[in-house]
């Protein structure tokens, strides 16, 4: 059953990443590295593709200060509530889930997570902007971090 969610994992990735990326103002195209802190305390990191007008789909990678699970796999999607909020630039809310596969130095220790967050992002220009994330699941955490927009 593991190796099965691991092949379904890479599929999605291998999709999002190579499948028709649509045009999107203001979403998409961005970095986000975030410092998580809690229980879970941790550096992540994804890179957001435009899939459809206000969804994106990143593919993640995120790295504990300390444990036994040393590192995480993923994908997430998010959907932007912007245009239902009728909110302006520079703000962006999203909410959305990760799933992804905790891989740790003892192969009896890997695992799956899945969890769901919501965040906000102020923009200080088209490239900067700051964010906060809350999210709860298996090893979700609060975070703040960067976005980076290309």
């Amino acid at each position: 059953m593991k190796k099965l969610c691991k092949v379904l994992l890479i599929g999605v990735l291998f999709v999002a990443l190579s499948g028709t990326v649509y045009a999107q103002e203001n979403h998409g195209n961005s970095l986000n590295v975030f410092v998580k802190f809690g229980d879970n305390s941790s550096i992540s990191a994804n890179y957001e593709f435009s899939v459809a007008k206000d969804i994106t789909v990143s593919p993640e990678a995120r790295i504990w200060f300390s444990g036994d699970n040393d590192l995480a796999l993923g994908v997430r999607g998010d959907y932007y509530f912007d245009r239902l909020l009728k909110l302006a630039e520079p703000w962006d809310i999203w909410g959305g889930v990760d799933l992804g596969f905790v891989v740790s130095g003892n192969e009896y220790k890997d695992d799956m997570d899945l969890n769901i967050h919501i965040g906000g992002e102020y923009k200080f220009n088209d490239m900067w902007g700051i964010i906060l994330e809350l999210g709860g699941g298996t090893t979700a955490a609060g975070g703040i971090g960067v976005g980076i927009h290309f």
